[in-house]
């Protein structure tokens, strides 16, 4: 496994509407800040707003767009 930066952490996300696996890159420190409480913004500055979704609502960005344009 490559560690992009601080990224020491895989973490593997299904789409929830289309089944397609996502794999994403992060800090471990900061899932256990989102654990916490932190708002995923401010725990994961780094990812993408795409990803970001996905990590609140197991929604992928081509699926979310589908449903809200």
């Amino acid at each position: 496994m490559v560690a992009f930066g601080d990224r020491d952490m895989m973490i593997n996300l299904d789409c929830r509407v289309c089944g397609i696996t996502h794999n994403l890159m992060i800090n471990s420190a900061d899932i256990v800040k989102y654990h916490n409480g932190a708002l995923v913004l401010d725990a994961f500055p780094y990812l993408s707003a795409n990803e970001r979704e996905l990590i609140i609502s197991q929604t992928c960005g081509s699926c979310f767009d589908k449903m809200f344009g």
